[in-house]
This record gives structure tokens, C-alpha cells and sequence, in this order.
């Protein structure tokens, strides 16, 4: 992962690349784009709030179909077979007996916290199921009380599973979990946080008052951080399906720099053709037309 095609062949000679197709010597993502806007077609279908977040990635707000499911006459608890491909995140070891053990303590407790996030489960199984059987394309996700922890568990068990993060697990996933994995710390954020507290995982984080945090942060950051390290982010899911923006570029190194006029000039002339063709494409698609530019 992360690693050029030449570089891969020499460690792995046997390695079976594919390719993207390319248009103006520049790759071609227009049938990722149309894949991810299928997909998205039957998320919304279900009636969740959807946010679209990337070409291949969204956050859902399943809030209102799970208080739909708990007042329901037809309501029965949550059980393994409604959840056949769900990990149990921070957990280790066989991935029924997690399931069903967790399960088990739902129906003798009254915690509502974890039961909604069965219910959603069950639900993005169905969601999963959906897709697949629509678009025949497979997909993860991640079950969480938060944005960022969603994220965070989609990408555990992939490919075509799913996790689920109740609150009690998060100090597990967190005793081993870098800060620098986290969405928004993965950067010179992340650095900074782990510079100044000595710290390496999410765990040791949340060992640090909210007061400690504040005297070497500004105040936004430290409590955005305090808020994470105990499972939330305060983040509100927001409607959106199409993407808000439309823009394309190109890294050009080696060979590729761009070390004359002629070559800039070419260079811009691609990614403007590809852009008006984009922006064509979404305007008859979305009855919609692009106002600024950057």
C-alpha cells in the first residue's frame, strides 16, 4: 500500500496490477464516480440522512430509523443472525461469540445506548445487503456514536464486513489505537499532540485532564480532543448527496515535472477540458451550475 507500481513489481514480481483508465495521460475516475452515486442511490433510498464525504465514502445519521424499529409493534431484540457480518470493535477472538456475548448483555441490561447501536447495525446490514444486490458492489462500514470513531471502525474488518463500536470497547480500541490514525490527527496536529503530552495512543491521551490540554492547546482544540478521547466528536451528520465542489489535479513528478512554459500550458489546458467536461456532465445531471472558482 502507499507504493508505486515499479516498486511493488520488485518486491513481488508476480503482482497482477490494475490499471485506471487515463484521458489526457491523466487518470479517469468517471465510472468510480457514477459506481459511487449508484451506491449512494440506494443508501438514500432507506431514508437516513446521508452525507456524502468522498467518490467511494459517506456518513449516514441512522437516528431516525432506528427510533422507527424501537416504537415498532414488530420490534424484537437484535440477534446474531441479524448481524452476520459484524465485528465487535476492540475485541479479539472469535467474531460470533463477541457478537453474542454482547448481545446477551443487551437483553439483561437497560442499556439504550447500546441497543440502538444493535439496531443500526442490523440496519447497515441490510443497507450492505441492499447495495450489493442493486449494484453488485461490496462495501464496509463502521457503527459508532460518532463521525470520526465510524470512520475509524470501517476500516477494521474490510473487505465486506462491518464493525460495531459500543461505548464500553472504546477504551480497549483505544489502548493500542495511534493517535496519528485518527481522522484529523493525522497531520502536523497529530504531531504537535504527541510532541507536547509524549504520548503515542488514543489511551494515554484521555489520561490528560481537560485542564492540561487547555494550558498547551487553544481552547477549541482541546476540547474537541477532551470530547473524542471519551467516544464523541459532536459532529452533526449533514445532508448532502452531491459533492459540494468539483475540481481536478494532477501531481506531476520526475520526468513529468513541469520545468518549461509549454509544459504548464499543456498541463492546464488537460485539467481545464476535464473540468468543463465534469461540470457539463453534473449540470445535466443535476440541474445545477457551478457559481465560483478557485
Amino acid at each position: 500500500r502507499q507504493m508505486r507500481g515499479d516498486e511493488a513489481r520488485e518486491k513481488c514480481p508476480d503482482i497482477v496490477l490494475v490499471r485506471v483508465p487515463e484521458v489526457r495521460e491523466k487518470a479517469d475516475l468517471t465510472k468510480y464516480r457514477k459506481a459511487g452515486r449508484e451506491v449512494i442511490e440506494v443508501l438514500v433510498s432507506f431514508g437516513a440522512v446521508v452525507e456524502r464525504a468522498s467518490i467511494d465514502e459517506a456518513y449516514l445519521d441512522l437516528t431516525s430509523l432506528v427510533e422507527s424499529r424501537l416504537k415498532s409493534r414488530d420490534f424484537k431484540q437484535v440477534g446474531l443472525a441479524e448481524l452476520p457480518n459484524t465485528h465487535l470493535g476492540g475485541s479479539s477472538g472469535d467474531r460470533a461469540e463477541n457478537i453474542s456475548s454482547w448481545l446477551s448483555e443487551l437483553e439483561s441490561s437497560a442499556n439504550e445506548a447500546d441497543l440502538r447501536l444493535a439496531i443500526g447495525a442490523s440496519i447497515v446490514e441490510e443497507m450492505r445487503a441492499a447495495v450489493y444486490s442493486k449494484t453488485k458492489f461490496r462495501c464496509s462500514a463502521g457503527i459508532a456514536h460518532c463521525k470520526t470513531l465510524a470512520k475509524l471502525c470501517c476500516g477494521l474488518n474490510k473487505p465486506n464486513k462491518q464493525t460495531v463500536l459500543p461505548l464500553s470497547s472504546v477504551p480497549t480500541l483505544y489502548s493500542t489505537l495511534k493517535i496519528t490514525k485518527v481522522r484529523g490527527l493525522g497531520g502536523k496536529l497529530g504531531d504537535l499532540v504527541t510532541s507536547l503530552f509524549e504520548v503515542e495512543t488514543m489511551g494515554q491521551l484521555a489520561q490528560i485532564s481537560q485542564r492540561d490540554l487547555n494550558k498547551r492547546l487553544d481552547e477549541k482544540t482541546a476540547s474537541w480532543l477532551h470530547t473524542l478521547c471519551k467516544g464523541f466528536d459532536n459532529e452533526i451528520v449533514k445532508e448532502r448527496e452531491l459533492a459540494k465542489s468539483i475540481g481536478c489535479g494532477k501531481n506531476f513528478r520526475g520526468p513529468d515535472i513541469l520545468d518549461t512554459k509549454s509544459k504548464v500550458q499543456l498541463r492546464l489546458r488537460n485539467l481545464v477540458e476535464e473540468l468543463v467536461e465534469r461540470l457539463e456532465v453534473d449540470r445535466e445531471e443535476n440541474s445545477r451550475i457551478a457559481r465560483g472558482i478557485t
